[in-house]
């Protein structure tokens, strides 16, 4: 049921929308009433709109509950409309009321408007032009504000709210505008809430005959922006102590936010500023702004996060690295409208990297250069050591003195000896040059380990030392493999063993790989009697120039390289080497390769 100013002011067939300045939509009341259904309350809203006669008209409404019902979809079914203040003709661009709202005027159901004032949750003043209070509906008498002298509303408001709502309504009644003031009210408990208040001038003309002031309760979202606001702050906070900008790129308007950490690691004053995407591009250094948006690109195709590091001038002029981190953001279409991210400063870590890729070629080169100073030294010392040992031998078929014998034995010893020693160096050299390579061919199995066995007891049979040999039945006879690199490691182990064994006896044995993965691998092992090792040297055994200690170096001579040789020759075989020992009961070193069946 409509009042009759809601009729007059629409139309008398009923409610139309045609005579509205701006056509109201259909669902226009359905939304106010789930409204006041929403809040078990009532809502409020305006509109302006034509009356007959063509006078431009401002209008509010607000919507109170009278025993509402809701469908089963949830719909209110019925609710009480209340026409507040109307036939108000605009004055400009102020909210001017050029009379009071009729207070006995009927409404709904025969209410009168009393009443219906009385239903509002909202705090409801009529003043005349000095500020005294002529009316105030029920919700405004329980705060204590009802009518009385001038401004006698006051004592409701909050003592630190006072002198600015005396300043808002002294300029108000100064120009005649009306404004709108967020302030603290005290409930009829004498709690104090929030409240948006609102003084809008009634006129006569031109002449200003009385205000009219709402205030509505938004304690609620007062304290709702006030845990944001300190939830951002500490957030800003954070990010400004961790060196992080925030970035909010709307895609549709090109417009780009950038918190005041963003702007400052951007290269621009510490302040939060918004920029276009263009401007934001022109930041980052010219060879990565490709980068850059090929990553956004990405990004925006296929749905997921971002993170790309690019280059901007810092507010010193120097080179800023920064790491930017974004995440599309869909609107209520599924459409992509935004790009939210951090900007982290990387300088530092970049800095550290390039420094670290620097070390690393400085060492790789360093290292590049001993092995070639290593190869080419090995070279120079073994052309004369050889021909030495060439004219040693010479002497050593000719003479027949025992005296001249025995010198030349010396130093055909010695000359052995040493050229182990720069045969041991130019492999590592060769080795950490990468110029060792595989040469695979196919090989009896049994003639190899005979070969390297008999090399072994030359040396064994000068002590009391037995080398044997013990072949699986189930090792292939013909195999698949580079036999001069597998021999060289069979008779490093063979004559390591020979020489730390003062008595006794060292195993050569070999087998098929078990297990899954074995197959085509073999596994060998060297295992003697002799002095054995400790837990702490055999975890230099393999270290270049790591020969267990120094005693031992003393007592047993050798470069301490011959195992590294054996480690490395072994991996490049596609193996992998390991030892077992104790002090005083042996080592057992085994390794296993690939040797395929030929």
């Amino acid at each position: 049921m409509l009042s009759p100013t809601f009729r007059q002011i629409t139309d008398p067939r009923g409610f139309r929308t045609g005579n509205l300045r701006r056509p109201i939509p259909g669902t226009w009341t359905k939304r106010a009433l789930r409204l006041a259904g929403a809040c078990f309350g009532s809502a409020r809203f305006g509109w302006r709109c034509g009356q007959r006669g063509g006078t431009m008209t401002s209008h509010r409404a607000g919507t109170g509950l009278s025993r509402a019902r809701r469908d089963r979809d949830g719909d209110l079914m019925t609710a009480r409309i209340a026409h507040l203040f109307d036939g108000i003709p605009v004055d400009g661009p102020g909210r001017a009321v050029d009379r009071a709202p009729p207070v006995g005027e009927p409404g709904m159901s025969g209410l009168p408007s009393r009443v219906i004032l009385d239903a509002l949750p909202q705090k409801i003043w009529m003043l005349d032009r000095d500020g005294a209070v002529h009316f105030a509906n029920r919700a405004a008498r329980e705060i204590g504000a009802g009518q009385g002298e001038p401004d006698g509303w006051d004592g409701a408001v909050h003592p630190k709210d006072r002198a600015r709502a005396a300043a808002a309504r002294a300029s108000a009644r100064e120009t005649g505008q009306p404004y709108d003031l967020t302030i603290r009210l005290r409930d009829a408990s004498g709690r104090w809430h929030w409240h948006q208040t609102d003084l809008v001038p009634i006129r006569d003309g031109a002449a200003i005959t009385g205000w009219m002031m709402t205030a509505a309760d938004v304690d609620d979202v007062v304290a709702d922006n006030q845990a944001l606001e300190a939830t951002t702050n500490l957030l800003l906070l954070t990010h400004k102590a961790a060196g992080v900008g925030l970035w909010d790129w709307n895609m549709r308007s090109g417009a780009l936010s950038l918190s005041a950490e963003g702007a400052r690691l951007h290269g621009l004053s510490a302040q939060a500023c918004i920029i276009t995407s263009s401007a934001w591009t022109g930041l980052v250094h010219a060879d990565d702004r490709s980068t850059l948006w090929d990553a956004v690109t990405k990004a925006v195709t296929t749905r997921t996060p971002f993170s790309v590091d690019v280059r901007v001038t810092a507010e010193t002029g120097g080179i800023r690295w920064i790491q930017s981190l974004g995440r599309v953001l869909d609107d209520a279409h599924g459409l992509s409208g935004r790009i939210v991210g951090l900007t982290l400063d990387i300088t530092a870590r970049k800095r550290a990297e390039q420094a670290l890729a620097n070390a690393k070629d400085g060492a790789e080169q360093a290292n590049r250069a001993k092995s070639d100073f290593l190869a080419m030294m090995s070279h120079e010392i073994r052309n004369p050591l050889n021909a030495v040992l060439g004219y040693t031998e010479h002497m050593l078929s000719r003479s027949r003195e025992p005296e001249t014998l025995r010198h030349l034995a010396a130093v055909q010893e010695a000359g052995e000896i040493l050229i182990r020693v720069v045969d041991d160096v130019l492999d590592v050299a060769q080795i950490e040059a990468g110029q060792v390579a595989l040469d695979p061919e196919a090989f009896l199995l049994a003639d190899l380990l005979e070969g390297t066995a008999a090399v072994a007891r030359g040396a064994a049979s000068r002590k009391d030392v037995a080398v044997e040999v013990v072949r699986d039945p189930a090792t292939p006879t013909l195999v698949l493999g580079d036999v001069g690199r597998l021999r060289q490691v069979l008779l490093n182990l063979l004559t390591n063993a020979v020489k730390f064994t003062p008595s006794g006896r060292v195993v050569l044995a070999v087998s098929p790989e078990s297990g899954r993965g074995g197959e085509g691998r073999l596994r060998f092992s060297v295992s003697d009697t002799g002095i054995g090792m400790s837990a702490a040297q055999q975890e230099r055994l393999f270290v270049p120039f790591g020969q267990g200690d120094e005693s031992i170096r003393r007592r047993f001579g050798g470069s301490g390289l011959g195992l590294v040789i054996c480690r490395h020759l072994v991996e490049l075989m596609g193996g992998q080497i390991g030892v077992s020992s104790e002090p005083g009961r042996g080592t057992r070193i085994w390794f296993s390769v690939l040797l395929p069946p030929a």
